[in-house]
């Protein structure tokens, strides 16, 4: 098990409390060092890397500390890259990202159940508010990317997308991929989310477009899928002004639940369209062109509050779900 962190103590605290209730065996640290342009931010490092000498049951753990500060992009990669030349597979949980207990056997299973299948490339903890009836009977679906707000993956699937994506954050180095990038055919399903990855491979925004959508984009390049949960069993609690994305104060993801057991698996490996369907609205609400500009123009943080609001009523939802099932594609 992997655990990133930064400069937020609390968070950290209350994220090691549940990886405690799981007691894995061995757990990496990756934590980023301060910024010399914020003088608390030395404090914040020292009060966070305390937090994580708390280790009290049971558990070999190993530590990449950065002195400096590395930057998000640069500790998450690199950090990663640490983390795959030792273990075969790892769940990988952020500082902000509270699980349930449930999910960590969650993630166990399916690590064990697909770890010799080269189509599957993550597993997501993460639901994304996608409404449960869209599954069905099963615990779980298929789809082109699923959420890192609890995941797991494999060594040898981060390696494959790392000799694709080699970005070494040596010098002012951009996101650049060995190969062009050509999404398989029908892993996309609607017209915003085609946009959306097009627009996050040529970017060099990486506030945007982060090294999450480039994990994703080469997934999506090779026909590999995620596994995007029917139940939600992880909140991302990091919203704020000390959030790197994301700086919505007061904004609440969805709550965490536990998962039943047993697994109710899906009966093959192949997308599930309405499921995807419903991720990639998801995205265009959050990330797409519309939201990205509204987040540069509008900077009331009250009528920010008002559109996110009106952007995530039912009406406007349905209405979105409807043009991208009926509307030209």
């Amino acid at each position: 098990m992997a655990l990133i962190a930064f400069n937020r103590p609390e968070l950290t605290a209350r994220t090691l409390a549940v990886i405690r209730s799981a007691q894995p065996r061995e757990l990496y640290l990756i934590v980023d060092g301060p910024r010399s342009s914020r003088p608390d931010d030395a404090a914040k490092c020292a009060a966070t890397r305390a937090v994580l000498e708390d280790i009290d049951w049971p558990c070999e753990v190993h530590r990449r500390y950065a002195d400096q500060n590395l930057g998000l992009e640069a500790n998450v990669e690199l950090g990663l890259d640490w983390l795959f030349s030792q273990v075969e597979s790892a769940i990988v949980l952020e500082d902000d990202c509270h699980a349930t207990p449930s999910f960590f056997r969650y993630a166990e299973e399916l690590l064990d159940r697909y770890r010799d299948d080269p189509r599957v490339w993550q597993v997501s903890g993460s639901g994304m508010g996608v409404p449960g009836r869209l599954f069905g009977d099963d615990s779980y679906a298929f789809t082109a990317w699923a959420s890192v707000w609890g995941w797991a993956t494999w060594a040898d699937r981060w390696q494959r997308h790392r000799k694709l994506f080699p970005r070494d954050h040596v010098g002012d180095d951009l996101p650049v991929r060995t190969v062009p990038w050509t999404p398989q055919p029908g892993m996309l399903v609607t017209r915003s989310g085609q946009r959306h990855f097009a627009d996050a491979v040529a970017s060099t925004d990486t506030i945007a477009h982060g090294w999450d959508k480039h994990w994703w984009i080469t997934m999506i390049s090779l026909g590999g899928f995620a596994t995007s949960p029917a139940v939600n069993m992880v909140e991302n609690v990091g919203w704020g002004e000390d959030a790197t994305h994301g700086v919505a104060a007061g904004r609440r993801d969805h709550a965490a639940e536990e998962v039943g057991f047993p697994l109710t698996h899906p009966t093959s490996i192949a997308l599930n369209v309405e499921v995807e369907r419903e991720l990639e609205l998801v995205l265009s609400r959050v990330g797409g062109r519309g939201a990205m500009l509204a987040r540069r123009l509008v900077r009331s943080p009250r009528v920010r509050h008002a559109g996110r609001s009106l952007i995530n009523s039912r009406a406007a939802i349905a209405a979105q779900r409807f043009v991208s099932r009926f509307g030209s594609r």
